[in-house]
């Protein structure tokens, strides 16, 4: 019988996401996946099983290799040994991130081991973003492998093999949320732009190339600061690492405000009703109606029987309701640091209004 509490381990999974080594590897991730989407043309279900292929591979890639750090912790290296070479990956990747992004902008294809893109979620694409997830999870060592080793590797010696394991997926699982939701919402969000505001398309793959860009960038700063602090622990503070440290830590803080289980479980809501949209069209009545009667079941029982509608349906009424004086702040406090991020998700929301208007228009003059 599994006797544990996996609360701990699912929040983890889904902060170390947003670990402050890997923090860039995220919106690095997104960026490439956005610039480099050749699924665009496909019937949305395809779509969706594309996402959700490469959101749960990144996934397994990062936790096994976490999970090979537990064991070679435990048996071969010390965590400190680790510790010490990392930062000079770290610099390695941002290394290869930039001309990467540098000939996406050109409209160029650099022909990189673990970056190449293929159509729809074949072999080679496969394994190119399992490459990019042993990268996340090498660039987050760092900072995550401490919180790691004692609450996930280390369940394994206090509670046994099975309880172990139960620990292990609940790692995982918060880090799949947080991957597979934001993967899937982008791969949708740019498939149905393609359908109907594909001139856009070529900006949206600038914005991929340029996210990786920078992203690659500020692996190189932050790498070698590490190295420097592990010479020098008295070295002076670097203002970007610090910039992006803050940002970082006000994502840390919100969500263990909002609670680890609690968000894990809207996201995983979300994907859910994503996925059962998105492969309706290729199922038959009976089947449609028998997924969305779960899906619309378990949205029941957790918004409105277990949380009350406070789940997601109050707290995005509330935000909603709150953008106006948010949007305000955008000129009063620019160096707030919600401020790039709201201003990115009201340019989405806003092409995302725009496509899907302009696509109903078009639809009902046909």
């Amino acid at each position: 019988m599994i006797d544990v509490a996996l609360a701990l381990p699912f929040t983890l999974g889904i902060v170390t996401t947003i670990n402050p080594c890997g923090f860039a590897m995220l919106p690095t991730w997104l960026g490439y996946f956005l610039g480099r989407d050749t699924a665009d043309g496909e019937a949305r279900p395809e779509q969706v099983l594309r996402g959700l292929s490469v959101s749960l591979t990144l996934t397994a890639a990062f936790v096994l290799v976490f999970g090979a750090l537990g064991l070679a912790v435990n048996t071969v290296v010390s965590e400190e040994a680790v510790a010490t070479r990392t930062p000079w990956v770290t610099v390695v990747l941002g290394a290869v991130f930039i001309p990467v992004g540098l000939g996406m902008l050109a409209g160029r294809t650099l022909r990189v081991p673990f970056f190449k893109p293929g159509r729809g979620p074949s072999n080679t694409e496969l394994w190119s973003i399992l490459g990019f997830g042993v990268s996340y999870a090498i660039v987050s060592i760092g900072c995550s492998a401490p919180i790691f080793l004692l609450h996930v590797a280390g369940s394994f010696r206090r509670d046994g093999i099975v309880d172990g394991i139960a620990v292990y997926l609940a790692f995982a699982a918060g880090m799949a949320a947080v991957v597979t939701s934001l993967t899937l919402s982008l791969a949708m969000a740019r498939g149905g732009l393609a359908r109907h505001l594909r001139r856009l398309l070529p900006y949206f793959d600038r914005i991929g190339a340029v996210a990786l860009t920078l992203g690659g960038t500020y692996l190189i700063v932050y790498g070698i600061y590490e190295i420097r602090v592990l010479r020098d622990p008295r070295v002076p503070s670097n203002p970007i690492v610090e910039s992006v440290s803050d940002l970082q830590s006000h994502l840390t803080n919100w969500t263990a405000h909002v609670g680890g289980l609690r968000l894990g479980l809207a996201l995983w809501l979300m994907v859910a009703a994503l996925v059962a949209w998105g492969l309706g069209p290729a199922l038959t009545m009976r089947p449609r109606r028998w997924l969305w009667s779960v899906v619309g079941g378990t949205w029941v029982v957790a918004e409105g029987l277990v949380h009350r509608g406070d789940l997601m349906v109050i707290p995005v009424c509330r935000l909603i309701g709150d953008w106006p004086a948010r949007i305000g702040n955008w000129t009063d406090d620019p160096v707030r640091w919600a401020t790039p991020l709201e201003v990115l998700l009201t340019v989405a929301v806003a092409l995302t209004i725009w496509a899907s208007g302009r696509g109903a228009i078009r639809s009902r003059r046909r």
